[in-house]
């Protein structure tokens, strides 16, 4: 059985991650453990549009972000429990929890308890991603030896 780490939080849900777990759940006998690094309130990414603000991605809420760390935690309590009962109804076996806000600290923590074959980081596009600013996939590629899925939202 292939076992994968799948590493989100905004893009927890998103069509892109979605597909990719699909597949792979599709190729073969697999389980997913879902990580969500714990993001503060001040952390997650608004950009500016036309009529106002509005998240990035779009299906991470539906206003500009929580206003407390406290509203981001329970979001991303829900976006996990949305994502495992989904991933149960498609009979995929999947668990997970929320961890550190620094996803490298919540991948090493996982990987005390669990054994993975792939890592899957679902991150938001480039341009306000600041797991692809600090280069989070590859970071993890080098500390823990494990083979690295860069998802990007498109939203």
């Amino acid at each position: 059985m292939r076992r994968y780490l799948v590493v989100a939080n905004q893009t927890l849900g998103g069509r892109e991650l979605q597909e990719e777990i699909r597949k792979r759940a599709v190729a073969g006998e697999s389980s997913f453990y879902v990580l969500v690094p714990n993001t503060r309130a001040a952390h997650y990414h608004v950009v500016p549009a036309a009529g106002g603000v509005v998240p990035m991605p779009s299906m991470a809420t539906g206003y500009g972000g929580p206003e407390t760390d406290e509203e981001a935690t329970e979001e991303a309590r829900e976006r996990l429990s949305r994502m495992l009962a989904g991933l149960a109804e498609s009979g995929v076996e999947a668990e997970g929890h929320l961890g550190s806000p620094q996803p490298l600290a919540a991948i090493e923590e996982a990987l005390r308890d669990h054994d993975f074959d792939e890592v899957i980081v679902a991150t938001l596009p480039k341009r306000v991603s600041r797991w692809l600013g600090s280069d989070v996939p590859h970071q993890v590629e080098r500390r823990f030896g494990l083979p690295v899925t860069t998802v990007v939202s498109r939203a």
